[in-house]
């Protein structure tokens, strides 16, 4: 398994069955980010989880559970696809989870060297992805093998970079440049029967990162195609790596005429 692969050891019963491994197992991985700075991570195997639509049992059905729990628990969720069988609609609901709890997220497909390839297999296949899980389009895909070796020792590196992504803070000045730079008026006022003006954005939190933008004086909301704007805008500037944004809206009410 990929778990074993990591820590360089046997810790979870590995088996071509899906579903094989029943209970969460965790370890502490020591590794190095991608400076060369030394990391530490827990890594948390969840219960191996049947598809297409096996779960009627009830061992089968605490598992899908249990693994929502542990998605709750993490910073990082690397999302298990198999290169073979492809993306089904369980790993979409689970990917689903990881990015409604606002989880970093790495799409990782394993079994690559279990699949025939040409110069545009990585390409089509990634498209594929794409299409069926646009939600993710910020997370990055990754294609290795467990069996093999290939690309996991990139891993490490990546799940650090995630989690510092998404414990990442704009300091105010840099928001003051990106609100000029991407939403000062006329570009940001929004079209409509009520024109809506964004006065300014401040970094409410993090863990995922979370902005607000407080509008003018009305109670229309921003559309989502400006959200999307948004936060593209916020990810080409900051970057927040496999991370999702959340954008929440204040509105200012005009001041009375005294």
């Amino acid at each position: 398994s990929l778990f074993n692969r990591l820590l360089g050891e046997e810790r979870v019963i590995v088996s071509p069955i899906p579903g094989t491994t029943r209970d969460a197992v965790d370890s502490i991985l020591e590794a190095e980010d991608e400076q060369g700075a030394p990391i530490r991570l827990r890594l948390i195997d969840t219960a191996g989880i049947r598809r297409k639509g096996k779960t009627e049992e009830m061992a089968e059905i605490l598992s899908v559970v249990m693994a929502r729990k542990h998605i709750e628990q993490a910073d990082v969720v690397l999302m298990l696809i198999d290169a073979v069988e492809g993306v089904t609609a369980l790993d979409a609901n689970i990917a689903g989870y990881a990015h409604e709890a606002g989880r970093s997220l790495l799409l990782v497909v394993n079994k690559w060297d279990a699949v025939e390839k040409d110069t545009y297999t990585v390409n089509q296949y990634e498209e594929r992805i794409r299409d069926q899980m646009k939600f993710l389009d910020y997370a990055p895909i990754i294609f290795l093998s467990a069996l093999t070796g290939q690309r996991v020792v990139r891993l490490p590196a990546l799940i650090a970079r995630a989690n510092e992504a998404r414990n990442q803070r704009v300091t105010t000045g840099q928001l003051n440049q990106f609100f000029h730079d991407h939403l000062e008026q006329p570009k940001a006022t929004i079209s409509g029967k009520h024109r809506l003006k964004v006065l300014y954005v401040t970094q409410a939190g993090i863990r995922p990162p979370t902005f607000v933008i407080f509008t003018s004086g009305t109670r229309t909301k921003i559309h989502f195609s400006y959200q999307r704007y948004l936060i593209n805008r916020l990810r080409e500037t900051f970057g927040f790596y496999a991370t999702p944004i959340r954008i929440k809206q204040r509105s200012r009410a005009p001041r009375k005429a005294s």
